[in-house]
């Protein structure tokens, strides 16, 4: 499916307006070079790095009964290394792919490698957060797992084509991968209601990257199926999403709902499905983003819980990724203007306007 995401034409077009020193894309890659010349130098890790378990464990992120309140004393590290590992690698792939230079590919693969298949680093793959990693700690649920994961996936996928991968190496990682996918195919429940807050957003994204490493076109298809379906249910008339205004960081909850949402359509736009433009009982994609944009924009007249400024939440400050996608597609000023309120250009998440950035 390398043909069709990401696919080698649009890495071409990049390359063309970097070659031709366009703005926005120069700086954006130059600013993915340095992120993969510093990959180049990541060290491979393993799991078994936080405590010598080969399991992916997470203590709960927040204090118990504190929403947005961060636990000091939990251990998250399984979660910091996995991040750390999807981020490197994507970088590394994505370097690959537009400079067709093999060290990146090369150090990419030993990465991967050595998390997810070399015996005596890899991490086992029960596509689980197996148990709190505190001993009588409280569990932090998969949703830790989907973040941890989905640009591992997404490199995966990036390397696909590469011939210097070889079959047996490249088969035992999709092995890896398709453990991991298989046990999140089932709907989250909560309270005996199916959810459909951010960690529903959050699987979907795992998945669809999943399915791209996997080239899993039913898996792709029942994603964006399930996307459709929680539209209706996700948000009011106004573009609110009212299990993310509901906690204490409802912006940031909103924002990290969204990016995931805009990553699932953008996926699926270059596959021929349309879910930008889908609407159903008057509620879109578009009209939970534009309901977030005023805001941004207005944001003394957002008027839901905030227990931390955005501006001063450097660890989950305003995701801008979807706003990039926005822009391309719909061409909307203010989605632009929301990203030049919030670190202007180029958007280094997911790096969106170096990919996706039409204008």
């Amino acid at each position: 499916m390398s043909n069709l995401f990401l696919s080698s034409q649009q890495m071409e077009q990049v390359r063309r307006r970097v070659d031709a020193g366009e703005q926005p894309w120069a700086s954006a890659y130059q600013a993915l070079l340095v992120a993969a010349e510093r990959g180049l130098q990541q060290k491979p890790l393993s799991v078994r790095q936080n405590g010598g378990s080969p399991h992916f464990r997470a203590d709960v992120t927040y204090v118990q009964g504190q929403d947005g309140v961060y636990d000091e004393d939990s251990n998250r590290e399984s979660v910091q290394l996995g991040m750390l590992l999807g981020d490197t690698v994507r970088d590394l792939a994505l370097a690959h792919r537009l400079t067709r230079d093999a060290r990146y590919a090369e150090h990419a693969l030993i990465l991967i490698h050595a998390w997810c298949i070399n015996q005596n680093t890899r991490m086992f793959a029960s596509g689980r957060v197996e148990d709190a990693w505190t001993r009588g700690g409280i569990y932090g649920g998969d949703v830790l797992m989907f973040s941890a994961f989905r640009n591992l996936f997404l490199a995966i996928y990036l390397l696909d084509d590469y011939s210097g991968w070889s079959l047996n190496a490249h088969a035992a990682v999709r092995r890896w991968v398709r453990a991991m996918v298989e046990p999140q195919r089932e709907h989250m429940f909560f309270e005996g209601v199916e959810m459909y807050n951010n960690w529903e957003d959050d699987r979907l994204a795992y998945l669809a990257s999943g399915a791209l490493a996997l080239d899993d076109l039913d898996l792709l298809a029942s994603v964006f199926d399930r996307w459709r379906q929680i539209i209706p249910v996700k948000m009011t008339a106004e573009g609110e999403l009212p299990r993310e205004t509901m906690r204490t960081r409802s912006m940031n909850y909103t924002l990290r709902a969204l990016r995931d949402m805009a990553f699932v359509a953008e996926i699926a736009s270059q596959f021929g499905v349309n879910l930008y433009d889908y609407m159903a009982e008057g509620k879109s994609l578009r009209l939970a983003l534009d309901y977030a944009t005023y805001h941004l924009l207005h944001m003394e007249q957002w008027p839901h819980q905030m227990i931390r400024p955005l501006a001063d939440d450097a660890a989950a400050g305003p995701h801008l990724a979807q706003f990039e996608l926005a822009y391309a597609r719909w061409g909307d000023e203010r989605h632009l203007a929301v990203i030049n309120a919030w670190g202007g250009r180029p958007v280094m998440g997911d790096h969106a306007t170096l990919l996706f950035a039409q204008r």
